[in-house]
C-alpha cells in the first residue's frame, strides 16, 4: 500500500494545486439513476474453461458522486474539460483451480477477484478524452498496483438513439499484481509433482487493451447495450504456466433502466 500512497499523494497534491482557484461544476439535482443487468461471456487467456457470468450494474452521475457500472467514486473537481475522480473498482480477474483445463493446474492455489481503489484523471479536448489512471488492491490479495492511460471517444447515430464509446490504452500492472495472478510459487510447484507446473516468477509489464460498447434507447427509460473488452498479454503473464491464450476476452449484453 505504502508504493501506492506515495505516487498517489504526489498526483493528488498536483491536482489540488491545479484546482485550488477554479469552480467546479454545481451539484446536478436533476441527475437521473440507471439500474441495469448484464451477462459477461469470459473466454480467459489463462487455461481454464470459459464461463458466463450475470451481474447488476447502475449508473449515476451528479457532479459529486459517480457510479459507472463497476465503478463508482466521488469527484474533487469536475468542469467542463476536466474530470479528477477518487476511484474504487472491481478487478474481475481469477483463477479457480477447479475450472483448469489440466490435472496439474488443479493443484495449484486460488487467485481471487478484488477491489481497487485509486484516483484518475482525464481532460476533454476536441479530440476526445485523454486520461490517467492508478490504483490498487485495497482487499490485500495481491497487494498490487496498476496504472492505465487512455483515450477515450463518444459517437452518436440514428437521431442520437445510438451511443458508441471506443476506449484505447495501455495498462501497466507491477510485479506484485503479475505474481499473484500468473507466478507459481515454490509451494504449488512441489505439490503438483515432479512433472507438474515448474515455479515461475512474473515481473511488472505493460498491455495494450481495447474496449467497445454501444447503447441503444429502446424508449425514453429502457435502453440496451453491448460491449467488448480485449487485453493482449504481455510476455510477462503469456508465459506463465497459467495461460494458454494470448487474448482475454470479455463479451458484455445486457439493459438498464432510467428511474
Amino acid at each position: 500500500m505504502k508504493q501506492f500512497f506515495a505516487p498517489c499523494l504526489v498526483l493528488a497534491s498536483m491536482l489540488g494545486t491545479t484546482f485550488a482557484h477554479a469552480a467546479s461544476m454545481p451539484v446536478d439535482t436533476d441527475a437521473r439513476f440507471k439500474l441495469g443487468l448484464n451477462a459477461s461471456i469470459n473466454h480467459y487467456a489463462y487455461n481454464k474453461d470459459n464461463d458466463v457470468t450475470i451481474m447488476p450494474q447502475a449508473f449515476y452521475d451528479n457532479n459529486r458522486l459517480y457510479i459507472e457500472g463497476s465503478e463508482a467514486g466521488y469527484y474533487p473537481y469536475k468542469d467542463a474539460q476536466n474530470e479528477w475522480r477518487l476511484t474504487a473498482s472491481y478487478d474481475s480477474r481469477s483463477f479457480g483451480p477447479d475450472d483448469a483445463s489440466t490435472a496439474a493446474l488443479k493443484g495449484l492455489d486460488e487467485r481471487k477477484w478484488s477491489a481497487m481503489v485509486g484516483t484518475s484523471y482525464m481532460r476533454i479536448t476536441p479530440y476526445g478524452g485523454f486520461k490517467a489512471q492508478l490504483e490498487t488492491d485495497a482487499l490485500g490479495r495481491s497487494e498490487g498496483t496498476s496504472a492505465k492511460v487512455a483515450h477515450l471517444s463518444r459517437f452518436k447515430a440514428m437521431d442520437d438513439k445510438v451511443t458508441i464509446y471506443p476506449e484505447l490504452g495501455l495498462q501497466w500492472y507491477n510485479d506484485k499484481y503479475n505474481n499473484y495472478y500468473f507466478g507459481v510459487s515454490e509451494q504449488e510447484s512441489l505439490r503438483t509433482g515432479i512433472t507438474g507446473i515448474k515455479a515461475y516468477n512474473a515481473d511488472s509489464s505493460i498491455t495494450p487493451y481495447v474496449n467497445v460498447s454501444a447503447s441503444y434507447a429502446i424508449s425514453p427509460r429502457w435502453s440496451a447495450f453491448i460491449s467488448q473488452h480485449l487485453e493482449y498479454l504481455s510476455d510477462e503473464q503469456k508465459d506463465s504456466p497459467l495461460v494458454d491464450n494470448r487474448v482475454d476476452s470479455k463479451t458484455k449484453i445486457g439493459f438498464n433502466y432510467q428511474f
